[in-house]
């Protein structure tokens, strides 16, 4: 007699809690293609419980906690599959930055985050974009947050700069009143 509940079969999981970390767990569901989590804490560990996902198409994460260095790296390793990323950053100054060979099959990426004021080196900020190589789409909400008009539009160049030329890129700006009516309908598109 088998089990009543078969990790085979789940293909789906929208867990609509926010929690600490990523689930070890998660990683046992063979063919899951479509995860959504609210994670209130990222270390390099939980990016890796991620990777270890190897059939995952789609992935929709909502960041309201901190993360090492302040950066989150996706590197070369794991999310072979994945086509379509949804990631909103609650945190301001964080988001992720990719590294040669990242998400190789990606897609469509969303992004939305805050933009604290910029501190760079260079000048330029980097979220590695050029690296995904099959980039179609591109779309980021950036909500300044301590961050100038002038920081706001670096932020902007970054992006455009940095994707593909074939690459579809839509940018939106959030600020002063719209900026909390921003976050409680942020609050609510998460919940589907």
């Amino acid at each position: 007699m088998g089990s009543c509940f078969s990790t085979q079969r789940l293909r789906k999981l929208i867990i609509g809690k926010t929690l600490a970390r990523v689930p070890e767990w998660i990683s046992i569901f063979d063919n899951l293609i479509h995860l959504q989590l609210y994670i209130s804490g990222m270390e390099k560990s939980d990016i890796n419980i991620l990777k270890g996902i190897s059939t995952l198409l789609f992935l929709r994460l909502v960041f309201t906690g901190h993360a090492p260095h302040g950066r989150i790296v996706i590197d070369n390793r794991g999310f072979q599959a994945l086509k379509e990323l949804y990631l909103l950053c609650f945190v301001p100054g964080i988001w992720p930055v990719f590294e040669p060979g990242a998400m190789q099959e990606l897609q469509k990426y969303h992004l939305t985050f805050k933009l604290l004021k910029v501190h760079c080196s260079s000048g330029v900020l980097d979220f590695g974009l050029q690296h995904l190589s099959s980039l179609q789409h591109m779309s980021a909400i950036i909500v300044p947050s301590g961050a100038t008009s002038e920081d706001t539009f670096a932020a902007e160049d970054a992006i455009r700069s940095a994707t593909i030329f074939e690459t579809l890129v839509s940018l939106e700006r959030c600020a002063g009143i719209l900026y909390n009516v921003f976050e409680i309908l942020l609050q609510m598109f998460v919940l589907f």
